[in-house]
């Protein structure tokens, strides 16, 4: 190509278009089945940089601890939660209480391009844990837009 700012583009929309190796659905669809259901955890990030996820320690560059709350704070911890996500520009798509864990999945969807997000919450009132998943649908980098998500929540939950 002549236009070396056309290629960069090109390139750049290539890159974070490109399949990760998971690619649940698209747009504002609540996932089949939401990740927490499987084995009382949050759903494993795949090989790809563009995921965070407080479950899973061994994936050290995917991962961020879990928030730790006060036991006062257990049973209007969910709705805090969701709150916090609405004013950050997330959609709330599932909410599940149980007498054990709460569970959300909301999604939010970036402006120019419409890529769309996916952020879990569980929320484990046994050991006072809110545990997040943060991860993109498709793409293969997101250039640390859940890791700044996730720390956004976090900071605005600590206030």
């Amino acid at each position: 190509m002549k236009n070396p700012k056309l290629t960069i583009v090109l390139l750049f929309l290539l890159t974070i278009s490109s399949c990760s190796a998971e690619q649940p659905l698209k747009g504002n669809i609540a996932l089949n089945s939401p990740s927490q259901i499987n084995y009382n955890h949050l759903k494993a990030c795949p090989d790809t940089p563009n995921c965070i996820n407080t479950e899973y320690a061994d994936k050290i560059s995917q991962y961020i601890p879990p928030f730790n709350f006060a036991k006062e704070k257990s049973t209007q911890i969910i709705d805090i939660a969701k709150q916090i996500i609405i004013e950050m520009g997330g959609e709330i798509i599932v909410q599940d209480n149980s007498k054990i864990n709460d569970y959300l999945h909301a999604t939010f969807t970036s402006s120019f391009f419409k890529f769309v997000d996916d952020f879990e919450i569980r929320i484990d009132h046994s050991d006072l844990k809110l545990h997040i998943r943060s991860a993109s649908r498709s793409g293969y980098s997101d250039f640390g837009v859940n890791k700044r998500r996730v720390k956004e929540f976090y900071q605005r939950l600590s206030q």
